[in-house]
Formats: structure tokens, sequence, C-alpha cells
């Protein structure tokens, strides 16, 4: 069977090293058909010039299929404008043959495990960005997201194995010290409704778990 591995933020060339060979050795083992998923920024859309498309070409000649789940630092208005194919019995914005951005709300069956990704946050440094440049409203959760995830829960019996988004819910926040915004308002109503095994998530720049959630930054985890 194929296998599915996730990790948290790469920052478009910030944080990609995690990737590479000599930090990711398993890598010469896998296929397309195996899965690596990104909790969040992953920055593959950010000015939508030439380091873009050199980041995007990177990741499609790995050994392994890519899956981000959009975080807030992503460009979102040319995440709006990826096509949208059928991937994984759900819909993805399609980068390349092999390198996708997961929608809010969707619900994919990956190597006969289901999968319901939310991404999307706050971000705290929006008064340090410019609107349309380095910050996007978009960047939020939406009620729309939420409802396309209770739409594709219920067609699920509101039952998955894995929940993956990029920010963490309030729960997360108040064990970190933080104040919950709106986007872990949102995901909120989720987590409290699905039935899931175990929830990942990126954002908060940390290897840890937090109640019933598992925060990645720099580890790659691989999901049975």
């Amino acid at each position: 069977m194929s296998r599915i591995f996730i990790t948290g933020d790469t920052h478009g060339t910030i944080d990609f090293q995690k990737l590479t060979v000599r930090r990711f050795p398993i890598q010469k083992e896998l296929n397309k058909s195996d899965i690596l998923i990104i909790c969040g920024d992953g920055g593959l859309c950010w000015l939508g010039g030439n380091d873009d498309k050199w980041l995007q070409k990177w990741y499609e000649d790995k050994n392994f299929t890519t899956l981000i789940v959009d975080g807030n630092h992503e460009n979102h208005v040319l995440i709006s404008k990826l096509p949208i194919i059928e991937k994984f019995e759900g819909k993805v914005h399609q980068i390349s043959n092999s390198v996708f951005y997961a929608i809010r709300g969707e619900v994919y069956n990956i190597n006969e495990k289901k999968i319901l990704t939310c991404g999307g946050a706050d971000s705290r440094d929006k008064e340090w960005r410019t609107e349309g440049k380095s910050w996007w409203p978009q960047e939020q959760i939406s009620s729309a997201d939420i409802s396309r995830a209770f739409y594709n829960l219920e067609q699920h019996g509101f039952c998955v194995d894995y929940i993956i988004s990029h920010t963490g819910g309030s729960e997360v926040c108040k064990q970190l010290g933080f104040a919950s915004t709106i986007s872990d308002e949102w995901l909120d109503k989720i987590l409290e409704t699905a039935q899931y095994s175990k929830h990942y998530l990126g954002h908060y720049h940390l290897d840890k778990w937090v109640g019933d959630s598992r925060i990645i930054y720099n580890d790659i985890i691989e999901l049975y």
C-alpha cells in the first residue's frame, strides 16, 4: 500500500530544507502514489513569477505527490485562480501533475484514509504586512468553508480518520497562551462535531502534542 506523510509549514524556500533528501531520506524509496501533506504556509504561490515556478518544479520533481493545506501566509488570490480538478475523491487546486492545494472543507480518500482538510488562519502579524502583497483577507476561515465541511462530513457519516488544518482551534490556543481568533472559532465547529482519530496542524512552529491535537513544524510523520 502507498504511504502518507505529513509535515508543517514550509514558507516557500524558507523552511523547505526539511524535505531535502538529506533530512527526509526515505523519499528515495517513494513514488508518486505516496503522498506528502503540508499543514499550511506552503508558499508555492506567492508572487506568481519565476521564483514560484522554480519552487513548484522542485516539488514536481520529487518522488512523491504533494498536497498543501493552505495557511495564512499564502497568496490566496493566486491559489483561487488555479484550475480545480477531481483528486482523491474530492476537489483540489492543481499546480502541476503531482502538486496540489487542498480546498477547505473537502474530505479526501487518500490511500484508504478519509482526511478532512480545513486550511486558513488569522495572521497575528498583519499590521506589519501589506494587504494584497503579503497578506490577504481570504486567509480567514469562513462560514462557507464550514458549510462545505459539514456537507462533506455528512456524506461520510461525520466520521473521518484525520482532520488536518493550519490553525488549531480555541483549545489549542488556550493551551499555548494565545487568544483564539475567528478562524479558531470556526474550526471548533468541525472539531466538536466530527468523529476522528487524530488532528494535525501547523501554524505555531512547534513539534508537540497539545491535548488531542498534534502540532507539526519540522517533524515528518508517517500516517498509518
